[in-house]
């Protein structure tokens, strides 16, 4: 009876996979059987394993008759269960190649050589007695229907090369000179190709998006375009990639390798610049951002120094070792060693030759700006394994520099700033090793570089020589504190790695100007939240961009402080001191600078020691859209003397964002009419469904949050 029915199920399962093949391209699936269709991955092997015991049974009884007397109830019931199964896996995988991510070639060979399997085990289980030929074949093509079947199944699941690639070489590096470098070919095409195409290509376009040529890449998909020229942080590529990794549309999927903090800055600084397929690296500024990264990436690779001496002992390195002479390893588990001199006032020559116990293991020596004398160079040269030596701005002239030519490993030699001549510069030829010496902003005429230039094995570098042609832009101030947040009191740091520039700026993120903006001093000491922007400017060069830097002053830290509902398990930061250790996060949110909360509010709760009067408190958050970070719905703040004893003092309701609106840090403050407390409760409540516009609506949104001001 229950085999009939299980026979009965095998028909009408091939009749309906018929159907289903005919009215493919119409069908439009209902939330529950897209359930039935996810389960396609729990069921498929079972009918692997069914199938293949059947096969070995049945090859096992082709020469003994008395075997396959014994087993072919058995065999018979094998095949049918698996033919049944494997057809019902068929119709489940039919449900889920409807949804959105499968299409392509891939798909194609694996759905076809799934229904193959059915079709064949079905055709085994009523013939494979009629002839031996026709049980040897359809085995033989079963087996390689399952081979086929599970190949591309893989790689619809993982990738097209998933299967070699263990065995594949890695991705090589890029090692086009600079010069000839093509931001997108040579800088954004790789990442593409290693983190995105084994789910956006011909084989597999998930989300109808393809990313094989720049004409697909600009085309988009299902979701639209990949990105919005001039503007990364509203572009789909960039929000997918910062998207937390336990949504759905986080990119890469979870399981893939993720892009690194690098990548990801490539990705971000093509779109800004267009997201142009033509553009040069060369076309850009060299202090632009890109062509920095540029520089690093396309940089060939050196092999590194195989060191074969030995290490030196702890005890010597610990005893050379002090406030003005630091010595320390190339690299973790490294034999060699650097050293850098520190104060010019406490160097002397028996200080370099208090080293020469260590002579065999050092391959750098740093002694820049240090008074070293020309005699000196004889005993640097007994130090046998230097690869760089950087003597800027040393007392040398240059006279004894033919001492250096015997280190046979010496690569760099910088003696910028000194006496070297022409003639003392030309005895470096002798070396066998020196590949660059830098030996600018020294008496050499144009004369002189002229000759150098004219050596082969040696790259003289002059440095930057405008010779009054089209005037310059100078790169922006540099604010040099450490931290964003403080207490009380900041003193402002703004410095320019240029002497003689000028520096203005503003306090309250107004625009900078040339005339009526003040001119930046020494330091500034500020004793409230401010926005500063500063510029450069000097005779002769065009003023530079604005830098700018918000800086936010609380006054009270509590001394102890306790998250009363845990933060989600990913963004957990240090825990509640994370809210007041003095620094600000970016747009990374696993940076660990962010407590992140989704279904459930945050409830802070700070203790004082000695009562505080406290009359603002300000929650500083992340607004992102796309990535599901909106601002809190509604932030409490409660305060009292003890946590029993506590009343509500302030109740907030931010704006929720439009779809339009930027990306941005910002503070949500509370104001109340100053009260003295020892306990301060801070509930701040995740918005519950987000909007009709966003992509997750109905979905619950992230709050993050990174410092809490008090006053």
């Amino acid at each position: 009876m229950l085999k009939r029915l299980a026979e009965n199920l095998l028909i009408a399962a091939n009749i309906f996979i018929l159907f289903l093949l005919v009215f493919y391209q119409h069908l439009h699936l209902p939330a529950w059987l897209q359930v039935i269709g996810r389960m396609h991955p729990l069921l498929l092997h079972f009918p692997i394993v069914l199938l293949i015991l059947a096969l070995v049974l049945d090859l096992l009884t082709i020469r003994s008759e008395q075997l396959a007397a014994s087993l072919r109830p058995l065999i018979g019931h094998l095949w049918l269960a698996g033919a049944l199964t494997a057809a019902i896996t068929v119709i489940m995988g039919l449900f889920l190649s409807r949804e959105e991510g499968y299409t392509g070639d891939m798909l194609a060979w694996h759905k076809w050589s799934g229904i193959a399997i059915v079709w064949l085990a079905s055709l085994l289980y009523w013939y494979r007695y009629v002839r031996k030929s026709i049980m040897i074949t359809g085995s033989a093509l079963t087996l390689v229907s399952l081979a086929v079947a599970g190949h591309f199944g893989a790689n619809l699941t993982h990738g097209s090369d998933f299967l070699l690639a263990p065995v594949t070489p890695q991705h090589s590096k890029v090692t086009v000179p600079i010069e000839q470098a093509v931001i997108f070919e040579h800088l954004v095409k790789p990442i593409l190709e290693q983190k995105c195409l084994s789910c956006h290509n011909s084989d597999k376009a998930k989300g109808e998006l393809l990313m094989e040529t720049p004409a697909q890449i600009l085309k988009g998909g299902k979701s639209g375009p990949l990105f919005i020229a001039g503007n990364p942080m509203a572009s789909l590529m960039i929000e997918r990639i910062h998207l937390p990794m336990e949504e759905k549309k986080h990119m890469p999927p979870t399981g893939k390798t993720q892009l690194s903090l690098q990548e990801i800055e490539v990705l971000q600084h093509w779109i800004r610049l267009g997201g142009d397929f033509r553009k040069t690296v060369t076309s850009l500024k060299k202090e632009d951002s890109l062509y920095i990264l540029a520089a690093q990436l396309l940089k060939p690779e050196v092999s590194e120094d195989q060191f074969s001496f030995a290490a030196a002992s702890e005890a010597t390195i610990k005893k050379l070792s002090n406030n003005y002479r630091v010595i320390f390893p190339l690299s973790r588990n490294s034999p060699a060693l650097i050293v850098n001199f520190y104060n010019k006032e406490q160097y002397s020559a028996k200080a370099l030759e208090e080293l020469l116990p260590l002579k065999t293991q050092i391959v750098e020596l740093h002694l820049q700006k240090m008074p070293v004398k020309d005699a000196e160079l004889s005993v640097i040269k007994q130090f046998s394994n230097l690869r760089k030596i950087n003597l800027d701005f040393s007392a040398i002239t240059g006279s004894t520099l033919q001492e250096l030519t015997g280190l046979k490993h010496l690569r760099s030699l910088a003696i910028s700033g000194t006496g070297v001549n022409l003639q003392n510069l030309q005895k470096l030829r002798a070396s066998k090793s020196l590949e660059e010496v830098y030996c600018w902003n020294t008496p050499l005429t144009e004369k002189d570089w002229q000759q150098l230039a004219a050596v082969k094995n040696i790259r003289f570098e002059k440095g930057y020589d405008n010779r009054g042609q089209e005037p310059l832009k100078l790169n922006a101030p540099m604010v040099n504190n450490d931290h964003a947040i403080f207490l009380s009191k900041q003193t402002l740091a703004i410095t320019h790695p240029i002497k003689g520039v000028e520096i203005r700026y503003t306090l309250d993120g107004s625009e900078v100007d040339s005339v009526n903006s003040p001119v930046y001093k020494d330091s500034i000491t500020v004793d409230s939240s401010f926005t500063v922007k500063a510029k450069a400017y000097k005779t002769g060069w065009y003023g530079s961009d604005a830098i700018e830097a918000r800086f936010l002053k609380t006054t009270y830290k509590p001394d102890s402080s306790v998250l009363l509902k845990p933060a989600n398990e990913k963004y957990q930061g240090e825990g509640p001191k994370t809210f007041w250790d003095l620094q600000t996060g970016n747009f990374d949110i696993s940076s660990g600078k962010w407590l992140g909360f989704r279904f459930t509010e945050m409830e802070l709760l700070m203790l004082f020691k000695q009562p505080v009067n406290v009359q603002q408190i300000t929650l500083n958050t992340m607004r992102n859209t796309r990535a599901y970070i909106f601002p809190p719905t509604k932030v409490e703040i409660w305060g009292g003397p003890e946590p029993s004893k506590m009343r509500l003092l302030k109740k907030v309701q931010p704006t929720i964002p439009g779809k339009d609106d930027p990306n941005m840090m910002s503070g949500i403050k509370c104001e109340f009419p100053a009260q003295e407390v020892s306990c301060i409760r801070i509930v701040a409540v995740p918005l519950a469904k987000l909007p009709q516009w966003h992509d997750g609506k109905g979905k619950p949104a992230w709050i993050f949050i990174d410092e809490i001001l008090v006053n």
